[in-house]
């Protein structure tokens, strides 16, 4: 992730735009059907559960709507995880441009510390986007069969948006920064621990890796993400698949949510899909990485 000393702040900006937003459509195509196999296990009935675990959700969904039930609601995360890959790789660079501005050695590159606390920061930023892209994606996941209340995935936010406004779109917000922050600074401070180490190994430079070894590093980035933060994002999907108007919710807010989890589920109950999530991690984000570093490196 290094940038070219003669490049311009706006153009280092540009570049993490546009090569975040590449990484993103490679994200998505490599790890939607696991992420809508983890929604819907994280989401099902808990009397009655429609699926005993993931190679059974996975066999049901094919067989009852196709392939191409495993990418539903893949519109949102297409357009909406391209632009939070750009915002989060812009907020990632402008946070550590900032971090290292009021450091000790502004002129020296950041350590693992500053570059974690890059990574939480950057998080901070990234929440107000994924937010309501995750929504509109739950929403769009758990619709089975014939029982469709929205018609795409144009059609959810538009419901969603007549029925709340502003304050439906960001239905979970919350619970979506109780996440992002400490994800994304386990995500980028493994991401780039793994980088360093390999590099080390090697004995050259961070930006000689080859396309595996970054691949490998994004892979780590993508397990550190999910293996800390997972039953926040449980309590996000629980939350952002609740009824879309307020009175006909079943959780007031995120405490409340995390708290009726527990009474009705245990400790378990924040590990459900967690199966699917960490099988998804590791080849989602290993292309996330790749694709970006090698777009920027063209730029």
């Amino acid at each position: 992730m290094a940038s070219n000393n003669k490049d311009s702040q706006l153009m280092i900006a540009i570049k993490d735009i546009i090569a975040g937003s590449i990484g993103g459509v490679g994200q998505v195509f490599t790890g939607h059907p696991l992420d809508t196999i983890k929604v819907r296990l994280q989401t099902q009935p808990v009397g009655n559960p429609i699926y005993a675990g993931t190679m059974d959700c996975l066999k049901k969904t094919i067989s009852q709507e196709g392939f191409a039930g495993l990418y539903k609601g893949v519109a949102s995360p297409l357009v909406g995880l391209s632009i939070m890959n750009s915002v989060m790789f812009l907020a990632y660079g402008q946070s550590k441009t900032l971090i290292q501005k009021f450091s000790d050695n502004p002129n020296e590159p950041l350590d693992l510390t500053g570059l974690t606390a890059a990574g939480a920061l950057a998080g901070i930023a990234i929440g107000f986007v994924d937010a309501p892209v995750d929504l509109f994606k739950s929403q769009m996941q758990v619709q089975q069969g014939d029982k469709s209340q929205y018609k795409s995935t144009a059609d959810c936010a538009k419901q969603i948006w007549k029925i709340g406004g502003i304050r439906g779109v960001f239905q979970g917000l919350g619970a979506t920064l109780v996440r992002d922050i400490p994800a994304n600074a386990c995500y980028f401070g493994a991401y780039e621990l793994c980088r360093e180490i390999l590099a080390s190994n090697d004995n050259i430079s961070v930006n000689q890796l080859s396309s595996l070894q970054i691949m490998a590093a994004g892979g780590a980035g993508g397990v550190s993400y999910w293996t800390l933060t997972y039953p926040a994002d449980v309590v996000k999907s629980t939350m952002q698949t609740d009824a879309i108007v307020k009175s006909q919710r079943k959780y007031k807010n995120m405490v409340d949510c995390a708290s009726k989890i527990y009474k009705q589920q245990g400790i378990a109950g924040f590990y459900k899909g967690f199966t699917p999530c960490f099988i998804r991690s590791v080849p989602a984000n290993a292309a996330c990485f790749v694709l970006y570093e090698k777009a920027r490196n063209l730029l």
